[in-house]
């Protein structure tokens, strides 16, 4: 090897980012580069000398033994905690050395953070703040203000309310005004996804682990949002199993992917989401007392439309703006008259359905303006709903009157009223609470 080819060989080991030493097979050093030298603490000019001069016991022996690889061992040298691979190497069946190459782990940990960045800007963030969501009821401003009390902390956070209520807008809202809002907000709706599915979309897979699994395994959802906020909708639908899983990830912070035995730290705030009660579900043996304890540290309500009627003409304009933006149209006006009527519903969709609506009205509006003549359809729609609950309400009441009167028979025995009324006693426990008795 002439002397032009060996400066070269070495500015190609001097410019990698890892350590990188070799030995013959004799254990005389032949190759180190200045990163390798500058981890383990070795001066200059040890070519030609035996590594166990300078590192006693080196597993580098072992390796010339064995000719066995050795990958991703840790080890801490100098206060350092460095990343090992060690390998034979072999030439026509025999071994005439061996190389390690090493890295610092805080150095792969900066390189995670730039990957992880990269899913971030690839559309795993969060759009909308706390002052963006419409509603300015004095009720809604409450909850909006212990949104924002809640984003300074890092605990978890449970938020309840009806489908429909803006559930992921508190959610976007709390992370954007936390620590973490330069981090991944990942959402999943724990009930668009089958057990099995859901458990490798939340925490990965390994290639190989089932038919169709893709080569290189996939990292999870948490993994992912390593750094920010996982968003969890509809907790209360997730399997016992998957129940199990996410209890492990609130005590330990940490996941393994599907058929994985690598156990990966993740700095992750959780979020979860509601419309279920909880309560219940664990008196049915369908939610984990010990998982709901985890997660209702801070809990955030949602009050339903219904309830805050007078927040209709903010939402209705804020709606109706982003309407007409999505669909490449001027700003349109409401006419009063219109809030009066929307304000008559008692919108069991939420605000979810009052967008609906609205979009439809923009959609075949052919004015600059919103009023009743575009709301042809949905005075129908007020006067079906008013029909229903009245009919709702008297069937409801005949069978609270019955229950009483089935719990004053029985003077109040619980396992003898729901034999009598032909139900079991955790849905007489659920209407019994539903009536405050």
């Amino acid at each position: 090897m002439d002397e032009l080819s060996t400066t070269h060989i070495q500015a190609i080991l001097d410019a990698s980012h890892d350590g990188i030493i070799a030995v013959d097979k004799s254990a005389t050093i032949i190759l180190i580069n200045k990163n390798a030298m500058k981890i383990l603490g070795l001066p200059n000019g040890i070519v030609g000398e035996k590594i166990s001069a300078y590192i006693p016991n080196s597993d580098m022996l072992r390796i010339l033994s064995t000719g066995k690889r050795e990958i991703g061992d840790i080890a801490t040298v100098l206060n350092r905690q460095i990343v090992i691979n060690r390998l034979p190497i072999v030439v026509d069946g025999e071994i005439i050395g061996a190389i390690s190459t090493f890295k610092e782990i805080t150095d792969i940990q900066k390189i995670e953070m730039r990957i992880r960045k990269i899913f971030h800007e690839s559309g795993l963030q969060a759009k909308y703040r706390l002052e963006e969501i419409a509603g300015d009821s004095p009720q809604f401003l409450k909850v909006k203000e212990l949104a924002a009390s809640f984003a300074t902390t890092d605990a978890t956070v449970l938020i309840l309310g009806e489908s429909g209520t803006g559930k992921e807008l508190f959610a976007q809202g709390i992370h954007l005004h936390s620590g973490r809002a330069s981090g991944p907000f990942v959402a999943v709706n724990c009930a668009a996804l089958p057990g099995n599915l859901l458990e490798s979309e939340l925490f990965g897979y390994e290639e190989g682990a089932f038919t169709g699994a893709r080569k290189g395994g996939k990292p999870g959802l948490f993994e992912l949002a390593h750094g920010g906020t996982i968003f969890l909708d509809e907790i209360g639908e997730m399997s016992l199993h998957i129940q199990a899983l996410l209890l492990r990830v609130l005590e330990e912070r940490q996941v393994r992917r599907v058929s994985g035995e690598r156990v990966i730290p993740v700095d992750v705030r959780i979020v979860a989401a509601t419309n279920r009660d909880l309560e219940e579900l664990i008196a049915d043996k369908q939610f984990r007392s010990d998982l709901y304890y985890r997660l209702n540290v801070l809990t955030l309500e949602i009050p339903p439309l219904r309830e805050r009627l007078n927040d209709i003409p903010a939402l209705t304009e804020s709606i109706i703006e982003e309407i007409c933006k999505k669909v490449g149209r001027m700003s349109m006006a409401v006419e009063p008259a219109l809030y009066e009527l929307l304000q008559q519903y008692h919108w069991p969709g939420n605000v979810r359905e009052l967008r609906n609506v609205l979009e439809r009205m923009v959609l075949l509006s052919k004015g600059d303006a919103l009023g009743l003549d575009d709301a042809h359809f949905f005075q129908k729609k007020l006067q079906s709903a008013k029909n229903s609950v009245n009919g709702f309400l008297q069937r409801e009441e005949l069978e609270r009157q019955w229950i009483l009167s089935v719990m004053d028979k029985v003077e109040g025995n619980r396992a003898e009223a729901a034999r009598l009324l032909g139900i079991d006693r955790t849905t007489l426990w659920r209407k019994l609470k539903k009536i405050n008795r």
